[in-house]
């Protein structure tokens, strides 16, 4: 085997690794959006208090601070009832994880 056969068997190897790390990839990345999905969409649409107090892992008197902030998402046309969708939007744009389920929200 000569130098050049060489170099290709090591290039074809280094594609081969490379295509299995992008499939393994993609696999990770597919199985956190299908949990993101089952744990975002077991709520309704519509949440009330106690539906935050979960989702935030916090007690109802920091679930009411949170929602009396202006620009938390709130339903229009009822009373305490929140846009799922939104709420996590807000959520994601408003915290940061500390890596322990730990959400500090950022002040107004």
């Amino acid at each position: 085997m000569d130098v050049k056969e060489m170099v290709q068997d090591i290039d074809s190897l280094e594609i081969q690794l490379l295509e299995k790390k992008l499939a393994l990839v993609v696999e990770r990345a597919y199985q956190q959006g299908v949990e993101d999905g089952q744990s975002k969409y077991k709520y309704p649409e519509l949440l009330k208090q106690e539906d935050l107090v979960e989702i935030l892992q916090a007690e109802l008197p920091t679930v009411r601070k949170l929602v009396a902030r202006r620009d938390f998402p709130k339903f229009e046309h009822t009373r305490a009832r929140y846009p799922r969708d939104a709420v996590f939007e807000w959520i994601k744009r408003n915290s940061t994880d500390y890596g322990t389920n730990l959400l500090r929200f950022k002040t107004n």
